[in-house]
């Protein structure tokens, strides 16, 4: 066997592998063998038929596939012991067509450990927002809740106005379309429809049908539709009024542990501040941890990205399933093809793997880890505070994954506590939170990467 062994990055190792012709033929020998203890050939018993016969009796592409298997995984090992290489993952092969009785040469890229040196991470400066939660945020919290309860009563005696939940048979024929779609039954609410179509249904009444033509948004979220025009066939088959609860003290006892509407506003008042001061602490690390990489040198093999990909996908996957949407739509309802979202995942991957690398060496460089003692001790907490119950702690103490979650956890909250102490925060006031748009763009900025 040969090996040259190219170095193409500092977390990468390429090898070309080469097996001679009788290593080859060693292997096709060894895996008829395996063959013929599982093959039925008349006239012999199982193990004992010769090889020229069995030929005639067994799947040759499934033989190649186990020699191929057989000498790719005994060559690589041994390939990584002659030029003394540690490989951090599993190695990407590119394999060659693979012939009995002939040399074999493939390539196997080898990821390995990556490599962090750090630069400034302590005497930084950033930003910390600090929102101010007022009392029209307050009472938009409250609004939200009213309508979370909301009573939906059946309208006969009047068309449709705004707010209204409707059930309609609903006719769609776009821009281009030789046919429209066939009539879909859809509940709608009067209100944020796109531009043109809850005027064009005001005032209908029940068992009416319109027909109108509207143009998509620019910023339709199904990007095909964007600037087309659609002719809609719509024809009323019910009409239900929004019923909001009444805002006393009733309503305050029914939606939480209070007695009053003023201990409600209370009780919102400190969990939005609460929530407000998360996301400006969440900010705040964030813009260190991006100046901490700024300066960094990192170095990671590609497969750490392929595998927070991976893990992307497949959490899409469950969630779309249960969504019962497929990809496809996923992508058109995105206005995304599969290259631009896988891009974006990696793009994500990319910048959590720098963040993630970057803070495991500084909690290497300052000794932050945590002891065995202090991970039973957090179990404790956590049971003498009523977050998990005595058959949870029973479980969950000795249980290898739940305590290197509870390490993991704990290694993060003396990073932050080690970061804001050695750096600089100040405090900016910003935009509420509660505004969709700041709260959004905040909890962007929060994201690591």
């Amino acid at each position: 066997m040969q090996v040259t062994a190219e170095q193409t990055d500092p977390c990468t190792i390429v090898l070309d592998i080469s097996v001679d012709e009788q290593q080859v033929a060693r292997t096709f020998d060894s895996v008829y063998r395996e063959f013929s203890r599982y093959a039925n050939v008349p006239g012999f018993r199982p193990g004992k038929a010769p090889r020229a016969i069995l030929e005639r009796y067994v799947d040759t592409s499934r033989v190649r596939e186990r020699a191929l298997e057989k000498l790719i995984t005994d060559s690589y090992y041994k390939a990584l012991e002659e030029e003394a290489i540690t490989p951090f993952r599993q190695p990407r092969i590119e394999p060659t067509d693979l012939e009995d009785k002939k040399p074999y040469t493939y390539k196997a890229i080898v990821p390995l450990e990556p490599q962090v040196t750090l630069g400034e991470y302590t005497g930084l400066t950033v930003e910390k927002p600090v929102y101010t939660i007022t009392e029209d945020d307050i009472d938009r919290a409250i609004e939200r809740l009213r309508e979370s309860r909301a009573r939906l009563d059946r309208v006969t005696d009047r068309g449709v106005q705004t707010g209204d939940v409707l059930i309609v048979e609903n006719q769609v024929q776009e821009e281009g379309e030789a046919e429209p779609t066939p009539p879909r039954r859809q509940l709608i609410q009067v209100g944020g429809n796109i531009p043109g179509f809850d005027d064009a249904i005001l005032g209908m009444n029940i068992g009416e049908e319109r027909t109108f033509t509207l143009t998509y948004p620019d910023d339709y979220d199904e990007e095909e539709k964007r600037g087309k025009q659609a002719t809609f066939t719509v024809k009323l088959s019910s009409i239900s009024a929004k019923k909001l609860p009444e805002l006393n003290d009733d309503f305050a006892r029914q939606v939480a542990d209070v007695q009053t509407v003023a201990e409600l506003r209370d009780l919102i008042r400190k969990r939005e501040e609460e929530t407000a001061a998360q996301l400006g602490d969440q900010v705040a690390e964030n813009r260190l941890i991006q100046e901490i990489v700024q300066r960094a040198t990192i170095h990671y093999p590609e497969a750490l990205v392929v595998e927070e990909v991976e893990d992307d996908l497949r959490e899409l996957g469950a969630e779309l399933r249960q969504r019962n949407m497929s990809y496809e739509q996923f992508l058109t309802q995105s206005g995304m093809t599969a290259e631009t979202h896988q891009q974006a995942l990696r793009e994500r991957a990319a910048g959590r793997i720098l963040s993630i690398l970057a803070l495991r060496q500084i909690a290497s460089q300052e000794g932050i880890q945590v002891s065995d003692e202090e991970i039973d001790a957090e179990f404790d907490r956590l049971l003498s505070e009523n977050q998990i119950t005595e058959d949870q702690y029973a479980e969950y103490k000795p249980d290898r994954r739940r305590r290197l979650q509870v390490a993991n956890a704990l290694t993060q909250q003396r990073l932050h506590d080690f970061l804001f102490a050695h750096n600089t925060i100040n405090e900016v006031a910003q935009a509420r939170p509660l505004d969709p748009e700041t709260a959004e763009a905040a909890s962007a900025e929060a994201e690591p990467g």
